[in-house]
């Protein structure tokens, strides 16, 4: 999928969420500058299955289908529902809640439509009945008469695309939205059912039932993270290992980056040597407390990634992150960031992963660095999945429109 960065902003009571989706599109997880992503990504699918770092808000996996519903069986399926797409953006510019909207400055120009960007999680959740459907399949296909055995409970004689048990839309949609995303409590119960349907037992279920904190880092450092058991924990556990370990590489990386930088001469981004070299040595203190690589088992993370996957992942990329878990066993890690062996190794890691684009020795390429590449702790998506979360979490602490007074 082309990459896609959204305008973004927030009314003044929501400010956290603000922060929260402006981390999506920060230097953290976005950038795979040493080339572990297919790692990084197999433990989110395993952590938060269907989600991405694309999904801002709950409330988009109910848009979608209440405006393919409402252009299914029209004469021009496709140009309604891409009509009303982009008129959602207006509506909810307007309402109270429209941080993490996609488009908000685009408006109606907006290129990819949330429908691209939200397909695969309505799939993952069952929301589209049958993962199989394309978005035409839905317009055409909703709604039709149908007889024999594609008659099922709850379909009243046709075909239904979406959930037959899937709250309807509010009166005036999608013209005017004046909740914006904030989410009903019998939308959020409805979401909530659905997650923990589809990937029971999973760490996104977890937390579903138990609230994350608003503002927690990652979701190993949530309180609600303490009663993860089973397989969660474990693959909580190597997350949270594997994050910490890797830390290392990309601060080593980040510090190389801004010696060279200012040893020739850009000052765009000076002062970042002496930020970088403060952070691997911040690193290297905290490490033992939450890996001891001498016993971690990397062979069983890699193998449940390649489960996750369906197929191993890259051996270059399997190879590195065993060698630098070798080198952490052999050298202190009070000595990587002086190492020559260290700094060899994330230098000839880069020229490997990224060719000639490899900024290292690169003083054109230096010249543009920004001042962090991939330097940020792996999380996982956390942000984006602690929005999703709290999005359904406060409705269903939402009293009940018909017993507000």
């Amino acid at each position: 999928m082309t990459a896609l960065i959204a305008w973004l902003d927030a009314s003044s009571d929501e400010q956290r969420r603000m922060r929260d989706i402006i981390r999506l599109f920060a230097d953290r997880e976005s950038r795979d500058e040493l080339g572990v992503g297919q790692i990084r990504d197999a433990l989110g699918d395993a952590l938060f299955p269907g989600t991405s770092t694309l999904h801002t808000r709950a409330r988009y996996l109910l848009f979608i289908p209440w405006i393919f519903q409402k252009a299914s069986g029209r004469p021009n399926p496709s140009s309604d529902a891409d009509r009303m797409e982009r008129k959602l953006i207006n509506a909810i510019r307007d309402s109270d809640d429209y941080a993490g909207l996609l488009g908000l400055q685009a408006g109606a120009n907006l290129k990819t439509l949330p429908s691209s960007i939200y397909w695969s999680m309505l799939r993952r959740f069952r929301i589209l009945r049958d993962p199989a459907l394309t978005a035409q399949n839905v317009l055409t296909l909703d709604g039709r008469a149908v007889g024999g055995d594609d008659i099922d409970e709850g379909s009243g004689g046709r075909f239904r695309a979406w959930s037959t048990t899937m709250p309807g839309a509010p009166n005036g949609f999608p013209d005017a939205v004046p909740g914006g995303f904030m989410l009903s409590r019998e939308e959020a119960g409805w979401l909530r059912d659905r997650i923990l349907d589809e990937v029971p037992g999973t760490l996104l279920a977890h937390f579903t039932v138990n609230r994350p904190a608003p503002d927690s880092p990652a979701p190993w450092a949530d309180a609600a993270a303490l009663s993860v058991t089973g397989e969660s924990r474990a693959l909580l556990d190597h997350a949270h290992s594997f994050s910490a370990v890797m830390h290392g590489a990309q601060l080593l990386y980040n510090l190389l980056l801004a010696e060279q930088y200012e040893q020739g001469g850009f000052q765009s981004e000076s002062g970042r040597s002496d930020r970088y070299r403060s952070e691997v040595d911040r690193w290297a203190e905290t490490l033992p407390a939450i890996v001891d690589v001498a016993t971690w088992d990397l062979d069983d993370l890699l193998r449940r990634v390649d489960i996750v996957r369906g197929a191993p992942i890259h051996p270059r990329s399997a190879r590195f992150v065993r060698d630098w878990r070798d080198l952490l066993r052999r050298i202190p890690t009070s000595d990587v960031a002086d190492h020559p062996e260290t700094r060899e190794f994330i230098a000839a890691r880069e020229r490997q992963n990224k060719g000639p684009q490899a900024r290292l020795g690169n003083p054109r390429r230096l010249q543009t660095w920004g001042g962090g590449s991939g330097a940020g702790a792996l999380v996982f998506r956390w942000p984006n999945v602690r929005g999703i979360l709290n999005d359904i979490h406060d409705g269903l602490d939402r009293v009940p429109e018909a017993d507000v007074a």
